[in-house]
Formats: structure tokens, C-alpha cells, sequence
């Protein structure tokens, strides 16, 4: 396991806020692995997912999550559950790494 990175799958019952990244293997149009991060959306209207590594790297708001207008927050539960539905259809929800917010010392 990658230093820092936990399973999402093993955060059950926590949530996120923005600057939390979300490491994934992706394909087209991604490379065949992404690192996104969650960002408040461009209307402040709840929170998205941008990317940050590859070709498509801070390009736009990737997906905004609907179940965040309100605390600026993704349940874990929320995003295990509707992984395919939201973020990426074709990917494995246990495959799915985050990051809570990195500081500088992590870099």
C-alpha cells in the first residue's frame, strides 16, 4: 500500500471534505491510473471531483456530487455505494485509495 493512502472501503462511517484526494485504475480518456481530488464546485453549489494527474489534470470539474450542496461534505458510506453510478462505472470500489488532505510535509 502506497504511504498515506487508505482503502475506501475501510472508512466506512467517516466523510470527506475538499482536498481529499481519490486515486483510481481508470482508462480512456484518463491514463490507466487517476488521482482526483474533491473541490468545491465552480457555482459553490456542493462539491466536485477535479483531476489532477495526466492529460485531463485541472481541466474542469470532472462530477459534482449532488449529495453535497448542504455540509460541503462526501460520505464514505455515499461514495461506496454509488462509486459506479457517480464516479466510474467500469471500476472496482475496493480498488478505489484516498488521501485525506495532504499537507506540505507529505510532498
Amino acid at each position: 500500500m502506497l504511504k498515506g493512502w487508505i482503502k475506501l472501503t475501510e472508512l466506512v462511517g467517516k466523510s470527506f471534505s475538499r482536498g481529499t484526494l481519490i486515486r483510481f485504475p481508470s482508462s480512456y480518456p484518463f491514463e490507466n491510473e487517476v488521482i482526483m481530488m474533491v473541490s468545491e464546485a465552480p457555482n459553490g453549489s456542493g462539491l466536485c471531483l477535479i483531476t489532477i494527474t495526466g492529460y485531463k489534470a485541472g481541466i474542469n470539474c470532472y462530477q459534482k456530487f449532488p449529495e453535497s450542496e448542504v455540509n460541503l461534505e462526501i460520505a464514505a458510506d455515499w461514495l461506496i455505494q454509488n462509486w459506479n453510478k457517480w464516479v466510474w462505472p467500469e471500476g472496482n470500489v475496493d480498488d478505489v485509495l484516498i488521501h485525506e488532505v495532504l499537507q506540505v510535509n507529505d510532498l
